[in-house]
């Protein structure tokens, strides 16, 4: 697994350094989603076919080379299925800009289909620390869910695309594609 770069505003392409590869450990990375950090740095957040069921993160400078060793996030439950991160703020009237994370979260479901676990339980996770640690979390989806995209507008809301409902039989055959938009306060809304 890699990057596509381009530092001419997508005149030309460049392949950046391998960040993950097949292995034992880290079985089949794919479908990663990037996120830039304040200090300048690149976070990827990587799907893996781990039986851990986390997700992989990587950082690199300059975000096409010198990536760090792949390490599991234990935050980061991954029912191995596509997320999504965005950076919301900071906000008019706010200091702190947040990382968002979205994927179904279905630690609390054993049953495995195949090599994944369910995939239901769409939840939103907020950072404030550039990712070390996921402050709030909030389900959006409760029922069967699967690949998402997080947005955010200039004044904070957040939008959520995403695939939801099914038969629990057919986890990957998803029968509506949703948007939802929240402000970020919603998040810790939901906390109990």
């Amino acid at each position: 697994m890699s990057v596509i770069y381009s530092d001419d505003h997508g005149a030309t392409w460049h392949r950046g350094e391998v960040v993950a590869k097949h292995s034992e450990a880290i079985p089949n990375p794919s479908e990663t989603v990037a996120v830039q950090l304040r200090d300048g740095r690149v976070m990827l957040n990587i799907r893996n076919e781990s039986r851990r069921y986390r997700r992989l993160v990587a950082f690199s400078a300059d975000g096409a080379t010198q990536w760090s060793e792949p390490v599991f996030d234990e935050n980061l439950f991954e029912p191995v299925c596509m997320a999504s991160l965005v950076r919301v703020g900071p906000t008019p009237g706010q200091t702190v800009s947040r990382i968002l994370f979205a994927n179904p979260d279905s630690r609390n479901n054993p049953a495995e289909h195949g090599w994944c676990r369910a995939r239901e339980n769409l939840s939103i996770k907020a950072s404030e620390d550039e990712g070390r640690t996921w402050v709030a979390s909030r389900v959006l989806e409760p029922g069967i869910s699967g690949y998402s995209d997080l947005a955010a507008a200039p004044d904070g809301t957040v939008y959520c695309f995403y695939e939801r409902g099914g038969v629990k039989s057919q986890m990957f055959h998803t029968q509506y594609l949703t948007v939802a938009r929240f402000p970020v306060s919603w998040i810790k809304e939901g906390e109990r």
